[in-house]
């Protein structure tokens, strides 16, 4: 049977198609803008510097696209209510698409026209958030709106420190709490996701294995030291959120050990995942030893495991979810889904490497913005069937196990 027609109308019927859409075009796009419009012509977009606008688009505008995406389809599930669809999702895009347009021309715009669309991007999200909490009584998921508020205060400084300097708010230490919330993000996401569907994998497959555990203690002590990085961070003790931050990331592989990752990478979908807590891992070990020993270690090139590796891969493997069909009672992922995500882990490996060969800088960071570039147009087209007919609900969410 031929695949149904696409109709624009059926963009709209679930949150995750035109959001999960919408950051895909932009994490190509952007950095294809800032690397080489030039070449076409394009004067380079800025927010201050060039670079703050990058650092920008592709944490506080890619990722609140894709986090969007993501809470807005899980709330169905914690609340039964029925998903934002038509004209209140429209809305929300238009927002979102509309702050993209505006930073485009961030050192020329007033600075309330620069703030305004990004408010209400996130107003709307977190009162949608809150509506559909308080419907069902949910209290215990009202975390979720209150990370998108305080993600909406961290944009609003970013934005005011970038166009009137360091003197107002230090542009630096937003860079860093935006990342690190983020972080926090894969943590508690990817952390409840991976045991959660490599538990219903095993028992789908008959395996033998114990189902994936993860220790109790790991758990607190993970939020502990993730929360004592941002506070220390926040409060500029360069040692001791260097050490916060490498603890943590001992800690984050101790509660993935747990998770039986060595078989979860024959089903690609779960591979994703896993990989994508392991750059978790690795990158605050790396942004850790970055403020201990910076002469070694670049801190610009280090967090690029936690951005592209950790987040971006987190993104792309739940927006890999919603692309996936069902064959045989089994979430498989098309091949086009799963080289994307090895085009974007190769992106981030050369972008790492920069720091270890300093005299290959000038071709290796090209290099990595191109594969980026190529792993979501690859993901594009392996995600544009699944925009077209009546919405598959996503499985963003398993049993505990």
């Amino acid at each position: 049977m031929p695949p149904a027609p696409f109709r624009l109308s059926d963009l709209w019927l679930a949150p995750h198609r035109p959001l999960f859409l919408a950051a895909s075009v932009w994490a190509g796009a952007a950095v294809l803008w800032w690397q080489w419009g030039a070449l076409a012509g394009l004067a380079a977009p800025s927010l201050g510097t060039p670079t703050l606008w990058h650092v920008h688009e592709m944490i506080l505008g890619f990722g609140s696209a894709s986090m969007a995406a993501y809470f807005l389809t899980a709330v169905t599930s914690w609340t039964a209510q029925p998903p934002l669809t038509g004209r209140g999702l429209q809305g929300l895009v238009a927002l979102w698409a509309t702050t993209r347009l505006v930073m485009l021309a961030g050192d020329s715009l007033p600075l309330p026209v620069l703030i305004a669309p990004g408010l209400g991007f996130f107003t709307l999200l977190t009162a949608v958030l809150l509506r559909d909490i308080a419907a069902s009584r949910v209290w215990t998921k009202l975390g979720f709106p209150a990370a998108v508020a305080s993600l909406a205060v961290i944009d609003l400084l970013f934005v005011i420190a970038a166009r009137q300097g360091q003197a107002v708010f230090d542009s630096t230490a937003l860079v860093r709490i935006a990342i690190l919330f983020f972080a926090i993000k894969v943590s508690v996401v990817a952390g409840g996701m991976i045991p959660a569907f490599t538990g219903n994998w095993l028992r789908q497959t008959a395996s033998s294995l114990t189902p994936p555990h993860t220790p109790a203690l790991a758990n607190t002590i993970g939020r502990i030291t993730l929360g004592a990085s941002v506070v220390l961070t926040l409060a500029g003790a360069e040692v001791a959120s260097g050490i916060a931050l490498i603890l943590s990331g001992l800690v984050q592989g101790w509660r993935l050990m747990g998770w039986r990752s060595r078989a979860a990478l024959r089903n690609p979908l779960l591979a994703m995942l896993h990989l994508s807590f392991l750059w978790l891992v690795v990158g605050l070990v790396l942004v850790g030893t970055a403020r201990l020993a910076p002469d070694l270690l670049a801190e610009a090139d280090a967090v690029h495991a936690l951005t592209m590796g950790a987040i971006s891969g987190l993104a792309m493997s739940v927006a890999a979810r919603a692309a996936s069909r069902r064959n045989g009672g089994t979430l498989r992922a098309s091949p086009l889904l799963v080289l994307a995500f090895a085009g974007l882990a190769s992106a981030a490996l050369i972008r790492i490497s920069a720091t270890l060969f300093p005299d290959s800088r000038a071709l290796l960071e090209p290099v990595a913005a191109a594969l980026w570039c190529g792993a979501w147009a690859v993901f594009l087209v392996g995600f544009l069937p699944s925009l077209r007919g009546p919405v598959l609900r996503p499985v963003f969410s398993g049993a505990r196990a």
